[in-house]
């Protein structure tokens, strides 16, 4: 019978192991796989470079292949000071701490107390028997610990770990688009001042034409009509001053702001004009695959479905029955002094189980939810990866289009310069008419224009590509607690 006894008490011993050591329920997480094609459909423009060291410190730092110092240091400040980046690490440090919380499940939670009462009983009474006034002191300590048998606590770090890499990756993504938008909103800046000194050089040359009609007309050379289309058209440049005027203010004011400053604290620093930095020679034309691997709102994408992995489990564990322990010691005495005495010991080490038999269809619910959201995180994973793709292919085809428009541009630039020169020439020497000069002034002054704009245009689509690759989110990265690390699950 006794070795009956101790054979049975053996054949127990690994079931007894395996609850200690506990077992997580509900699914392990299987990152997605995604379907990346092996090139760009539109990449089509000759001088991009690929993947490789330099395309890689191109991506990582894009704004200096524009070479504007002013440039550098409005990112630098951005970094340092704008206002929604600060928010996203805030809500970083909120995710490490929610993690922190989850983690002290894995832990008892301690609490002492200690109390004194003097009381009188009654003498009237037979029970108890005795009367007077007695006094109580007790200190003592005591214990609740949840055991993580089926790795509810597991599950549920698992699934804060995941929100912290995912809040993580969206604070990159808010860089991402801080330095995507800070550069737009400088080319433009750059742009309208550009596209100012036209207007300026434009309306020099038409007070000339004006002032030289008018020197005929006086002479008896020309006659009033001349005039008059002179001056309206002097005045139609005169007009589009203002309009160029509020946007150098405007982008000023929007800089200022993603600096986190006051809207006008940087018109001064910005009124100098600047040549609109252009875009780079040669560009960084990463394969698909390694948009998935770069773009911070992928990875974001792809670490909400682990969390919600993890969340499954939770639900899941609720379904089970929850064990607990909580002990308790102290000490009690009829006065300070009997506190230390050998009698004054008591303890207890109370275990208790729970477990749930009918909740309405509840626990089974929240079953049916967690899977619902993480199959939504999947679809949505998905959609991202496919919208990544869309705004490079976009960008690609948006970029080369307008740089074979810039190159006609330009060319006509050149051909309208020549015509101004040689109508203006033929009408001084009396050969030509005065409307042959304003359809040349007029027609420079718009190709000239045009060409500013294109110019403007081909810088916002680089960034626009650098936005799409993901670019920037390496540097600025916020001094916040580190990542917890985990806790050892009770054995």
């Amino acid at each position: 019978m006794h070795s009956r006894l101790m054979h049975t008490r053996r054949s127990y011993l690994p079931f007894l192991a395996l609850v200690l050591a506990g077992c997580t329920v509900g699914p392990d997480y299987v990152p997605p796989k995604t379907e990346a094609p092996a090139q760009w459909t539109e990449a089509k423009t000759p001088g991009l470079i690929g993947t490789g060291p330099e395309a890689a410190q191109q991506l990582e730092r894009w704004w200096t292949s524009f070479n504007d110092p002013t440039l550098s240091s409005l990112v630098g400040q951005a970094i340092a000071d704008n206002l929604d980046l600060k928010i996203a690490e805030q809500r970083l440090v909120e995710a490490r701490a929610e993690r922190e919380q989850a983690a002290a499940g894995y832990y008892p939670t301690l609490g002492a107390s200690a109390s004194a009462e003097r009381q009188r009983y009654s003498t009237a009474l037979k029970f108890p028997p005795f009367g007077g006034i007695a006094n109580t002191f007790e200190a003592g300590f005591d214990a609740s610990w949840e055991i993580d048998v089926f790795g509810k606590t597991r599950r549920a770090v698992e699934a804060a770990d995941a929100t912290v890499e995912a809040t993580n990756e969206s604070r990159r993504d808010v860089l991402v688009s801080l330095l995507a938008e800070l550069g737009q909103d400088y080319a433009t800046l750059r742009s309208a001042q550009a596209r100012l000194a036209i207007a300026y050089r434009n309306i020099k040359a038409d007070q000339d034409s004006l002032d030289l009609t008018r020197d005929k007309y006086k002479g008896g050379l020309g006659n009033e009509l001349d005039v008059a289309q002179a001056q309206s058209q002097l005045e139609t440049l005169n007009a589009a001053v203002p309009q160029l005027e509020t946007v150098v203010a405007q982008q000023s004011h929007a800089i200022a702001v993603l600096l986190g400053k006051e809207p006008g604290a940087l018109e001064a620093e910005l009124a100098a004009p600047q040549p609109l930095p252009p875009a780079p020679p040669v560009l960084p034309a990463a394969v698909p695959s390694d948009v998935v691997r770069n773009r911070p709102d992928i990875r974001a994408a792809e670490r909400q479905i682990a969390g919600a992995n993890a969340e499954i489990g939770v639900a899941i564990a609720q379904m089970f029955p929850s064990f607990s322990i909580t002990p308790s010691f102290g000490l009690a005495g009829g006065s300070l002094h009997h506190l230390l005495n050998d009698g004054a010991l008591q303890w207890g080490v109370p275990a208790s189980v729970s477990v749930p038999i009918f909740e309405g269809g509840r626990l089974e619910a929240n079953v049916i939810e967690a899977k619902a959201i993480a199959e939504e995180d999947r679809l949505s994973y998905r959609k991202t990866v496919l919208t990544a793709f869309q705004e490079v292919e976009d960008a690609l085809v948006a970029y080369n289009a307008e740089r074979r428009r810039h190159e006609r541009l330009v060319a006509a630039v050149a051909a309208d310069r020549t015509a101004l020169d040689r109508s203006t020439s033929l009408y001084r020497s009396g050969l030509g008419t005065f409307l042959a000069v304003l359809d040349s002034e007029r027609s420079l002054y718009g190709s000239e224009d045009a060409a500013a704009q294109s110019e403007l245009t081909l810088t916002q689509q680089t960034i626009a590509l650098y936005k799409a690759l993901g670019a920037g989110w390496q540097v600025g990265e916020p001094e916040v607690p580190a990542k917890v690390a985990d806790a050892e699950p009770q054995k």
